[in-house]
């Protein structure tokens, strides 16, 4: 018969541990979210990662008047705005230009697409230039710092981030890529990953099932608490080095309260409006992410599957294949939004690692190009129909006024409602700002004193 853990005193050790991790990592930051909290309210964000590297001549930054080898196969068209003209694949975002703010002129030193991620994610340049996987010093994305100064309260029924319809990989041990964690903040941080594809008609993420006729009643009086808090502690002592130590009960929180669930109903949406998102990975995918911030999840990342913008040959037939689908699926998500009054507090962030060479190399295609490429925002106290920078005549260099990711990610947080300047703290105790980049003032509505 098994000892009661009154009596075990491994387990009252354990225990212990668990109130003291729980202390340690669940107090810290409550004084800091709350003063996040009063600071101004809350908004949202859904951070579209289209990670291999997108061509800002070919869809932000067309180059007309530049010689074939540079403008390559498309042409320009007009979009809502006058002035403002995007590559021809690019239609149904064109309807909605005047809800955009668009970055011509993102820059950093990064040509390696894992590098160029973590950047991009993180806003951080304190890296090589090579490929690595996440590691736990890295600083933490911005699902991660979000779960750090707004944890969870007995009252919250969805995760505070979600990322979504996988993690970005690179091959190795971890197969993790960095950026996308809560690194130095620890993985009980991380987002909570929603796995699957939610054109297919079975799509039921793993992680969010129950066996057929399991209701959470019944599940629960199946949990002995003993164990779950045994099982706990023992991460806690191992360093919450696996991810799903703490997330076990908050997966099973979810499952039963059923917020989440029926977020995950796609079937409750119109055929219509599925059909305007495209009935594609890429289009449920963004309708999904619609659905979870209107549940109440406050990030969520869409990850692009990896590299799958990665075209150093054949970019006239593969744009063809790939480009459709996220102008669809982009502009709907935004005219959605706008239609349920959502856009206002919900900032889209649409972003590549970096853009690619302004001369088409002899495979067709082109190759990396971090000194000079686009980035679009829309929604969050974005003013729409604006134009941020400028490249050269070629999309080679910046022309004006040169944006960083730090600077991007320092204006999201400044639409989410928290000051670029919050400070949060590696492992050696030492406080950091969530972003160093620079507010872009004139991509919004509102300066940071609320005044229009």
């Amino acid at each position: 018969m098994p000892s009661h853990p009154q009596s075990n005193p491994e387990a009252l050790r354990r225990r212990e541990v668990l109130r003291i991790g729980a202390v340690s990592i669940l107090g810290t930051a409550t004084s800091l979210a709350d003063s996040v909290r009063k600071s101004k309210q809350r908004g949202s964000c859904i951070f579209m990662m289209l990670q291999g590297g997108l061509s800002q001549i070919d869809l932000w930054d067309p180059k007309p008047q530049a010689v074939s080898e540079i403008r390559g196969s498309f042409r320009q068209i007009s979009t809502t705005v006058p002035g403002m003209e995007f590559g021809e694949l690019m239609s149904a975002t064109a309807g909605v230009a005047n809800e955009l703010c668009v970055i011509r002129s993102m820059t950093h030193k990064f040509t390696n697409h894992i590098a160029g991620t973590y950047i991009t994610l993180t806003g951080s340049s304190k890296q090589q230039d090579r490929d690595r996987e996440a590691h736990g010093d890295d600083f933490p994305g911005p699902g991660g710092i979000l779960n750090q100064l707004q944890p969870l309260s007995s009252t919250d029924r969805v995760p505070r981030s979600v990322s979504l319809p996988n993690w970005l990989s690179i091959p190795g041990p971890s197969n993790r890529m960095p950026g996308q964690f809560a690194g130095f903040l620890g993985s009980v941080r991380d987002p909570f990953l929603i796995e699957g594809d939610p054109s297919k008609k079975d799509y039921r993420p793993l992680s969010l099932s129950m066996p057929d006729g399991v209701n959470g009643n019944r599940m629960s009086t199946r949990i002995d608490l003993a164990r779950q808090l045994d099982s706990a502690a023992a991460y806690f002592e191992q360093e919450l080095s696996q991810r799903h130590d703490h997330l076990q009960q908050a997966a099973f929180d979810l499952v039963t309260s059923g917020t989440i669930r029926k977020a995950l109903d796609l079937s409750a949406e119109p055929d219509a409006l599925r059909d305007r998102y495209g009935r594609n990975r890429v289009g449920q995918s963004l309708l999904l992410a619609r659905r979870l911030v209107e549940a109440g999840v406050q990030f969520v990342s869409f990850n692009e599957f990896n590299q799958k913008w990665d075209t150093h040959g054949g970019l006239e037939g593969r744009y063809k294949q790939i480009v459709p689908e996220i102008d669809r699926g982009f502009a709907t998500l935004v005219a959605d939004l706008k239609d349920r009054g959502l856009l206002d507090t919900t900032m889209v962030v649409n972003a590549g690692e970096f853009g690619r060479t302004p001369q088409i190399n002899n495979k067709a295609g082109r190759d990396h190009w971090p000194n000079v490429y686009s980035t679009v925002l829309a929604g969050g106290g974005i003013r729409g129909g604006t134009v941020i920078g400028a490249s050269d005549s070629k999309g080679a260099e910046v022309l004006s006024s040169p944006v960083s990711p730090a600077d991007v990610l320092a204006t999201m947080w400044q639409s989410l409602g928290i000051p670029p300047d919050t400070t949060i703290h590696d492992r050696l105790a030492r406080p950091m700002p969530v972003s160093d980049g620079q507010v872009l003032h004139d991509c919004l509505l509102r300066s940071g004193d609320g005044e229009a």
